[in-house]
């Protein structure tokens, strides 16, 4: 069930297509591509900001120009394309799938995260056929699924799970920051990609979102294990949240799956309700609570940490929030991006320690 690029994605050339979108949170394949493969960033499309830099808008980025047109990018050469947004329900719009096929036309490999494969689109494939380039759907899945035994991963390597408030608030953020923080310090670990941004950062893994629901929790325990190998932590990329009436289902599936030995919990602090519905997030307090309940029937699972997006305050706010969130939950607490990892990997490295005893 592993999805694998056909071509090579790191050290080439990226053009991002964001059009409409850059840089709200809908762009955040786009987004995080810059954030964490910024030299192969070569340029963004977006015509609400076509002639600003990445830079003026996002704030990181150095100058990757932004332009309006697949023949203005062009000019800085770009070798791949990748669908940088991630609307609702992951549909192909007709202004990204033209926007695609002059990509195709220009000989550009393609990578699309969406839940419409672009493969199977008539027009396109005769495109590719013609141009020589490939196409990553980077969400198709094998048809092929195993039930979760409940054993989680059981090559040594302890697994660690990023849960959230939302969809939307930074899990992928949050496991790629708390992946680097930890081979900085020399530890032995490995990171699971369980969703499309995630799965172009790390050339692999398995949408979760596309596995039939009878084979989340298979599928999961299947890419731990092989993330495991030679290993003694695994990094598990959450998706949806637990009181998200859309998307809760994958991360139930993800945790029986993974069957983690603690927890991370990731929240936007400028979000008092679930994006788009009518509920209301519980304290913090609460949510890590009703995490640990839901697993208890099968297994004790504590959590390690509380990871922020804290982007919508000031520094001295921030630290405020910080701090806050730390009284309230008992946990170390931190905004990976502004402030650095370094907490919640202290909170992880003493949570599995203590349950090694």
């Amino acid at each position: 069930m592993l999805n694998t690029p056909p071509f090579r994605i790191k050290g080439r050339k990226t053009l991002l297509l964001a059009d409409g979108e850059f840089p709200t949170a809908k762009a955040k394949t786009a987004v995080c591509f810059i954030r964490y493969r910024e030299k192969d960033a070569a340029v963004v499309l977006d015509r609400g900001n076509a002639g600003k830099t990445v830079f003026d808008t996002l704030g990181i980025g150095r100058n990757i120009p932004i332009v309006a047109t697949v023949e203005e990018a062009k000019a800085f050469h770009p070798e791949i394309a990748i669908v940088g947004v991630a609307p609702r329900g992951g549909h192909l719009d007709d202004i990204f799938r033209e926007q695609i096929l002059e990509c195709i036309d220009a000989g550009m490999d393609i990578i699309s995260g969406l839940h419409v494969f672009l493969e199977d689109d008539k027009e396109i494939r005769e495109a590719l056929s013609k141009s020589g380039s490939q196409i990553w759907d980077v969400r198709r899945v094998s048809e092929e699924g195993t039930i979760a035994s409940g054993n989680g991963c059981t090559t040594g390597a302890r697994s660690v799970l990023t849960v959230g408030t939302d969809c939307g608030v930074g899990k992928m953020t949050v496991t790629y920051e708390l992946y680097m923080e930890a081979v900085r310090r020399g530890l032995n670990v490995s990171w699971a990609a369980t969703g499309q941004t995630g799965m172009i950062l790390r050339e692999r893994g398995i949408a979760i979102d596309r596995v039939i629901s009878d084979f989340i929790g298979g599928a999961t325990e299947a890419l731990v294990n092989l993330e495991g190998v030679g290993k003694d932590v695994v990094l598990v990329e959450g998706q949806g949240a637990l009181i998200h009436p859309g998307y809760a289902g994958v991360t139930l599936g993800l945790m029986f799956g993974a069957m983690p030995d603690c927890m991370v919990l990731v929240h936007d602090v400028e979000r008092d309700k679930v994006r788009e519905y009518n509920v209301e997030i519980p304290p913090l307090s609460e949510v890590i609570r009703l995490h640990q309940l839901v697993m208890a029937p099968l297994k004790d699972v504590p959590f390690a940490g509380v990871a922020l997006n804290t982007s919508c305050l000031g520094e001295e706010e921030a630290r405020d929030m910080i701090r806050t969130v730390e009284k309230e939950t008992g946990l170390p607490a931190g905004d990976m991006v502004r402030f650095g990892a370094g907490e919640v990997v202290d909170g992880i490295v003493e949570c599995l320690t203590k349950k090694g005893r």
